[in-house]
């Protein structure tokens, strides 16, 4: 009787074990399956939705030629438009191997030197009757004699003045300014150019030099220098 009830027991209990334990392996495949949906479905989504999004930029891109070959001609342009460090260099030494032309000057009138330029020797003045110095050239001509310009260059300034009485100031360029002295007739305008040999007017009078031979005064200035016209003249 003892015998039968515990195996009664045992069986009862047996059951109730095998019921717990279906029950979990219902649950173990319920989890593994929606676990296994998740990770299979949403990665499969997004793969889509990526081809898609890179689909459509990829027909933008192909659609955009107007764009794409714009910038491609801007960049050849700027290809062509800059040369290489060797091409400037080239450039330059063809430059350097041009021979530069020489300026070219004509004596503003044709006469005897009767007063050279000096800056260091005093040189007698009839006029005051005393030693001086001369920083300028007097060339020796009759009065009325026409003045051409020494070079080409502009007239920067027209005046008149006690000790030289009418003045033509031209800018000939490469730093080289010459003031014509003692001028009357004066044919050219303040701010005009003038070429050389253009007529600028004619010999007049020199009031501090008026006891000398009529002549012209000219004064040269290189830099801001005084120099003698001469030096153009070799």
């Amino acid at each position: 009787m003892k015998y039968s009830q515990y195996s009664r027991k045992n069986k009862g209990s047996s059951a109730f074990y095998i019921v717990i334990a279906l029950c979990l392996v219902v649950i173990g495949v319920a989890a593994w399956l929606a676990f296994t949906r998740i990770d299979t479905n949403k990665p499969k989504e997004n793969i889509s939705s990526m081809e898609q999004n890179f689909e459509s930029s990829m027909k933008e891109y192909t659609n955009d030629t107007s764009s794409y070959n714009s910038s491609e001609n801007d960049i050849v342009n700027f290809t062509e438009s800059n040369p290489t460090a060797e091409e400037v260099k080239d450039q330059e030494y063809e430059k350097k191997k041009e021979p530069k032309k020489e300026k070219a000057y004509s004596m503003p009138v044709n006469g005897e030197i009767l007063k050279d330029f000096s800056t260091k020797e005093l040189q007698y003045s009839s006029t005051f009757g005393d030693m001086r110095i001369h920083a300028a050239v007097d060339i020796g001509c009759n009065e009325g004699t026409l003045i051409s310009a020494v070079c080409d260059g502009k007239v920067i300034d027209i005046e008149t003045t006690a000790d030289f009485g009418k003045c033509v100031t031209i800018d000939h360029g490469d730093n080289l300014v010459i003031k014509y002295c003692g001028l009357k007739n004066i044919t050219c305008e303040k701010d005009t150019s003038v070429r050389m040999g253009d007529s600028i007017g004619a010999v007049g009078t020199i009031p501090c030099e008026c006891s000398d031979q009529s002549h012209l005064h000219v004064e040269a200035y290189e830099s801001g220098k005084a120099v003698s016209i001469l030096k153009f003249f070799p």
